[in-house]
Formats: structure tokens, C-alpha cells, sequence
């Protein structure tokens, strides 16, 4: 078990600490090379946390999908780094990690390019543990999950397994569209068949309708469990109409289980004029006493002590709105209340009295003054009134204030006065953090235009002279560009309108080059498509400060993936590219190679001549024939000096004679006169024990002169033939002769 630091409060804090460092470090390695000054100071702050967090003893963290756990305890701070660190780990398989010694940076970089590794490789080599098993060190303990439980529960998911289809379901849920593929309607279909699946999707379309802090937005997340229904519904309708009365009674058990908050305040809600089946009032019906009562005795369970409010009489009057079955509700919500153990801190002798109260009188006095009482009461008399004498004209557009569209755009324009105006750095972090979390639900929401002056206020925040909280600002742009949210509108982006990927391309370019590795994910193609045309347009328009993103992806096994790399890295054209087009060069795929000797091509660099000289010597057959056409496909001028800096640094007796050979071949298909000096110089040189080579050298030097054939070309055949040994002369002589005048 962990040991306590010095007080529960530097023991909490170092704990967070370690989380936040693990999840930056992690990001940063992701980003830039191993090298990378970034990656040495994000390395350097996770040895500080470990040691910090190993001071009384080991600490452990237990993981959970969206919690850390330190002895059996969610680790309570309001900071989004814990619940990040949480996720990161969780989707690498871990199930703890301890640290128990202060680390090395050494051994912090081991531990980062395991948790690098991609998913397959991962659990092919056994698992993170069993991966860090190997390194022998006793700083950091990792314990996995159970894969054949996983493997076991991922076969067992059945209609609810997480696939595209379903993420495509959910995200047309949320985003309030009203149309779905076949595909899609099949698995509706499915899901309508199983209660559990029909309350997973629920829970997962309304995951995305929280607050910063995790706090459920009730009434909403109650209209997305309901749009939920009315799809299902809709969908066995038109396709299987016989099932219809089967599925609203499972609709109706599945609301039972949701949240006491989230099911009344699903039962309050009001019918659509458009649809055939007045679902609503199904499902209340599909209630039967048990379920009533149920939701009753959960609700008075977890309230505070005191009197019932009117919107639990309100709900009860929607659901029993006889005597005869309110008093039978009642009575079975007395008993359970009896019999089961809901978790509740009130005495049981209060909930039941609660319970009288239901029955006999609503009285909120605890809650609120006898004016807003009598207020509250009077509204809906009043707006039977103001509807007889007519509604004012500017209702219409009241109402719009109340749109998403309106509410959108005034919370992003709340929190960028908040960050402006802050004056305290700890302040100006929060508000940041939930800024970022703000600009992802946004996003999940197709709503780019309103994040875009969100995320340029966080980019001015970074830059601005005197910035107060320049590096939370960055960490939250970060957050933005590694987000699941920034990810699926980039796996999204061939669908975009014009006006939409406008203001997509706004986002992406403040937040700048971490963006790029999300961008990537738009490579899944060989042929490219809309998508990848898209993210190569918004990579180049970031110019250099996208290279160490494209350096860090060079790893990518995809060899389309490395080729659109390559040839991003030489349109960059900066001598920073130099190095990963090295890399992509090693590549055995000619298509890769040939990308990258391209893009080479195009840097005005002596080091990118080198490289390529150091392949074309390296390499043989079909891979050298992909250079050399590399080079010559370009027609461009400027690889006429690089291919004179490989003539220059090789050695036409040794073993660099095939690679002169080649290299005469492709500076001939230029025609350009500033091959000849140094193809007449190979011409003139000569090795007597090894004649043989000196001819095929010569001969491959005057059939260059004649394929360059300007006139300067045939006055250096000519002056061959006057000043060059005997051998030579007799040689150019018969070239000068097959010269065309």
C-alpha cells in the first residue's frame, strides 16, 4: 500500500502532479524526435514528479477509464490532466502503476517508448507489464489488465460493441441528425432487440452533454436519451412494424435504469407534434407500479432530509395520475425502502415521511421563499393570459437567444473575457482547462465556427508580451490537438462543406504544429483521397514548424503513409528536413525511397546531396534504378549539382564505378553544360592495370558529351581528341566523327 507523504494535502498534490507529468511527457514524446528539446524538458519534469511522489514510500495509482485511484480512493482534484492520465493509461492496457524509486531520465524515456507502442504490438509482445518487465529496473512497476478477460469481454459485447457503425450512430445522435445508412438502421434494428444495448447507446450519447467539472446537464442529456428512443422506435416502425408495442416496453424498462435525475426529467418531457407514435406517453404507461416505486425510493434516497419538492410530486403525478395507484406506488416504495439498501444517509422514518407527504401536500419551504413559491405557482395562470392577448413580436427572437447556436457562442465569449481579464496564473490555468474542454465539445458538435475564436484566444494568450499563464494556454492548445474529438472531425474531413473546413482549417492553424500527428490520422488510403488532400493542404500552410510533427510519425509501417511524408517533408524544403527524409530513405519500399530522393532533391543543401550520394553507394538494383530515376524524373535543374557532388566524391576505380556510370547517364539527360568539366575529367583518367575499367569509363564519358551535344560539348570531344593520350585521342576522334555538325 502507498505511504502517506508528510500531509494529505502534499501527498494529494504530488499525486497530481505525477499524473499531469506522465500525461505531458507521454503528448511531447508522441510529438517531437526522442532528441527534441521539448522531450527533454517534459522528461526532466516526470524524474522531478516521480521523486517528488516517492518521498515517503511508493505511491501507487490505480487506473480506471476516467479515474485514478490511490488506495481504493478516486484521487479528488478538479484538474482535467488526472482524468487525461487516466485515459492514456487505461488505453495501454494498464491496471497500476507504482513508482517506487526515484527515477533515471533514462528510465523515464524507457517507459515513455512503451507506452508509445501501438495497440497490436503491444498485446502481440505480451503487454506493457510484461514489455517492462525486460527493462530490469526498480523505479517504476507497471500491472496490466487480464487480456483473455478483455478478449472475452470485447467477443461478449455483442450489438453494443463500440465499432464504427456504433460511434457513427452515437455522433449522428448528438449532433441532432435525422437520417441514418443502412448499415446504421440495421444495427438500430439490433440494438432495439437488446435492453442492455439500448441503454449502452444511451449512455454514450450522453456522456457528451456535461459540464467542465463532470456535472450531467440533466434536461439535455434527458432530451438525447429520448432522441435515442424515438430513433429506435422510428427505425422498427418502417422496417419492422409488428415489433413496435415489444420495443416500447423495453424502452420503457431501459428508462427504469437510467439515473432517478435523468428519468424524470425524461417523463416531464413533451411530445413531438411530428412523430406517429406519441413515445412519451408510451413509455410512462410501459411504467408499472414497480418501476414507479423504484424510481421513488432511489430519488428520496439520495435527497437531503426534509420535504418532497413539487418536481418529485410532479413526476408522481405524471406517472400515477389516479388516487387508487398513487397510493399502491406509495405503499411498494415503502417497502423497498424496507427492504433494500439504496446507499441512503437518511433515517428510514424520514424517506417514509417524505413519502405521506407525496401523498398529502408539496411544500418546497425549505427549498425556496413563499414569494418565488406563490410566483412559481401563478406562471402557468399568467401565460395562459399573455397568450390570449397575443405573444410580443420580439418573442421569435428571445427565443433565439436560447438556441445552441446563441448559447454557443455566448459561453465561448464568457470564457475569453474570463481568460483576458484574469490576473492570478493559477486562475488563468483553470480557465484555460475548461476552455479546452469547451472547444472539444464543439467539436464532437460539428460547431467549428464557434471554437474558432475560443482557440485564437488561447493561441494570443501564449504569445502575448507579458503573458500571465503562457505555458497552461499552450497545454491546453495541446490538449485540443490530441483530443478524441480533434480526431474524429479529421477522420471526417473528406465530409466537410467548403464553409465548414474553412473554419476547421482556422482551428487547426492556431493551434499549430501539435496538431500535426492528429492530421496524420487522414492518410488511411493508398490512393489519398479528399481527406488526405486536405490535411497535406493544412500541414503545408503551417511551413517548417510542422517538421518535427512529420519527424515524429517517419516510424509510421504504411508505406503510403511514409511516401505522403516524404514528399510533405521535401515541399517544407528546409535543411531541418534533411534528417527524417534520411530515415524514410532506409526504407526498403522503392515508392517511399523514390518520394524521399525527390524531396531531397528539392533542398538546396549540401547535406541532402550527401544523403543521396550515400544511398546511391549503399544501395543496388532496383533500388538504385528508383534514385537515379528519381533524379531524373524531376528535370529540374538544381539536381544537376547534386549529381556533380556525387561524381566528386566518388571513386570510379573502386567501388563507386557503377554508381559514376549512372551518374554520367542521368547528368546527360539534362543536357546541361556544367557537366562537362567533370565528365571530361573522369574521360581523361586512366589506370593502366586496370584497362579494362579505364575504356568503360571513357566510352561512358564521350557518349555523355554526345547526348549533352551543345556546341561546348563538341569543342570538349574535339579538345579530347588533340590533347588526351594516344588511346583517348583515337577514341574521341571516332566520337567526333559520329557527331552531328
Amino acid at each position: 500500500m502507498a505511504q502517506p507523504a508528510a500531509s494529505p494535502a502534499d501527498f494529494t498534490r504530488s499525486a497530481v502532479n505525477l499524473a499531469r507529468a506522465i500525461t505531458l511527457a507521454q503528448r511531447t514524446w508522441s510529438f517531437y524526435p526522442a532528441d527534441h528539446s521539448a522531450v527533454a524538458l517534459a522528461v526532466e519534469r516526470l524524474v522531478i514528479a516521480a521523486a517528488e511522489a516517492s518521498v515517503g514510500g511508493m505511491m501507487q495509482l490505480a487506473v480506471t477509464p476516467r479515474q485514478l485511484l490511490v488506495d481504493g480512493i478516486p484521487l479528488e482534484s478538479q484538474d482535467l490532466g488526472v482524468a487525461e492520465c487516466a485515459a492514456l493509461l487505461h488505453e495501454r492496457d494498464i491496471l497500476q502503476i507504482t513508482v517506487m524509486l526515484p527515477p533515471s531520465q533514462a528510465v523515464v524515456r524507457a517507459l515513455l517508448g512503451v507506452l508509445s507502442l501501438d495497440r497490436t504490438t503491444r498485446r502481440e509482445r505480451g503487454g506493457p507489464a510484461a514489455i517492462w518487465q525486460a527493462e530490469e529496473q526498480n523505479a517504476f512497476v507497471l500491472e496490466q489488465i487480464d487480456y483473455q478477460e478483455l478478449l472475452e469481454r470485447e467477443d461478449d459485447e455483442g450489438v453494443a460493441r463500440r465499432d464504427q457503425t456504433w460511434k457513427a450512430i452515437v455522433r449522428s445522435i448528438i449532433m441532432g441528425r435525422a437520417t441514418f445508412s443502412v448499415e446504421e438502421q440495421q444495427r438500430l434494428l439490433d440494438i432495439s432487440r437488446d435492453i442492455g444495448a439500448i441503454g449502452e447507446l444511451a449512455k454514450d450519447s450522453m456522456e457528451a452533454f456535461t459540464t467542465p467539472d463532470g456535472s450531467p446537464l440533466v434536461t439535455t442529456q434527458a432530451a438525447t436519451v429520448l432522441a435515442v428512443y424515438r430513433h429506435l422506435a422510428k427505425t422498427v416502425a418502417a422496417l419492422e412494424p409488428e415489433r413496435l408495442q415489444d420495443v416500447i416496453g423495453s424502452l420503457g424498462l431501459a428508462a427504469a435504469n437510467l439515473e432517478t435525475s435523468t428519468a424524470f426529467e425524461l417523463m416531464l418531457q413533451g411530445e413531438s407534434a411530428t412523430e406517429s407514435v406519441p413515445l412519451v406517453g408510451a413509455i410512462r404507461r410501459a411504467f408499472d407500479d414497480q418501476q414507479v416505486a423504484l424510481l421513488l425510493a432511489r430519488a428520496l434516497s439520495s435527497s437531503s432530509p426534509g420535504h418532497p419538492t413539487n418536481r418529485l410530486a410532479q413526476v408522481l403525478d405524471t406517472l400515477a395520475p389516479d388516487a387508487e395507484r398513487k397510493q399502491r406506488v406509495l405503499t411498494l416504495a415503502k417497502r423497498l425502502i424496507s427492504e433494500r439498501d439504496f446507499g441512503s444517509k437518511r433515517p428510514i422514518d424520514d424517506i417514509r415521511q417524505s413519502l405521506d407527504e407525496l401523498l398529502l401536500k408539496y411544500d418546497e419551504s425549505n427549498y425556496v421563499s413563499g414569494e418565488y413559491r406563490q410566483s412559481m405557482d401563478q406562471s402557468v395562470d399568467r401565460a395562459v393570459q399573455l397568450a390570449a392577448r397575443g405573444l410580443p413580436p420580439e418573442l421569435a427572437e428571445w427565443l433565439d437567444t436560447l438556441g445552441y447556436e446563441s448559447v454557443r457562442r455566448l459561453s465561448g465569449q464568457l470564457l475569453i473575457d474570463l481568460l483576458r481579464n484574469e490576473t492570478q496564473s493559477e486562475r488563468m490555468g483553470e480557465t484555460a482547462r475548461d476552455m479546452a474542454a469547451f472547444v472539444d465539445e464543439l467539436l464532437v458538435a460539428g460547431a467549428f465556427a464557434h471554437a474558432i475564436p475560443v482557440v485564437a484566444e488561447l493561441a494570443d494568450a501564449v504569445t502575448r508580451p507579458k503573458a500571465l499563464a503562457p505555458y497552461e494556454c499552450r497545454h491546453a492548445l495541446d490538449s485540443i490537438a490530441t483530443s478524441n474529438a480533434l480526431m474524429e472531425a479529421v477522420l471526417g474531413l473528406a465530409d466537410l462543406p467548403a464553409e465548414e473546413f474553412n473554419s476547421f482549417s482556422a482551428i487547426v492553424l492556431s493551434l499549430g504544429s501539435s496538431a500535426v500527428p492528429t492530421l496524420l490520422a487522414a492518410y488511411q488510403r493508398e490512393d489519398g483521397g479528399v481527406a488526405a488532400d486536405r490535411a497535406s493542404a493544412l500541414i503545408m500552410r503551417m511551413g517548417p514548424a510542422a517538421i518535427p510533427g512529420l519527424a515524429g510519425a517517419v516510424d509510421d509501417k504504411r508505406w503510403f503513409v511514409q511516401r505522403e511524408l516524404a514528399r510533405l517533408l521535401g515541399q517544407l524544403g528546409t535543411s531541418h528536413a534533411i534528417p527524417p527524409l534520411q530515415v524514410l530513405l532506409r526504407r526498403p519500399d522503392t515508392r517511399v525511397m523514390h518520394a524521399a530522393v525527390a524531396s531531397l532533391a528539392r533542398i538546396d543543401d549540401p547535406a541532402a546531396a550527401r544523403a543521396v550520394s550515400v544511398v546511391l553507394k549503399a544501395c543496388t538494383g532496383e533500388a538504385r534504378a528508383a534514385v537515379i530515376a528519381a533524379l531524373v524524373g524531376l528535370k529540374n535543374p538544381r539536381v544537376v549539382p547534386m549529381l556533380l557532388r556525387i561524381l566528386d566524391g566518388s571513386d570510379p576505380f573502386g567501388e563507386d564505378l557503377a554508381v559514376v556510370l549512372e551518374t554520367m547517364e542521368a547528368l546527360a539527360s539534362f543536357r546541361d553544360d556544367r557537366a562537362l568539366p567533370p565528365v571530361t575529367a573522369i574521360a581523361r583518367q586512366r589506370r593502366w592495370l586496370a584497362w579494362g575499367r579505364t575504356k568503360r569509363l571513357r566510352a561512358a564519358a564521350l557518349a555523355a558529351l554526345v547526348r549533352i551535344g551543345s556546341e561546348r560539348a563538341r569543342t570538349a570531344v574535339a579538345d579530347l581528341a588533340r590533347t588526351g593520350d594516344f588511346f583517348l585521342r583515337r577514341m574521341a576522334a571516332t566520337t567526333l566523327r559520329e557527331m552531328p555538325a
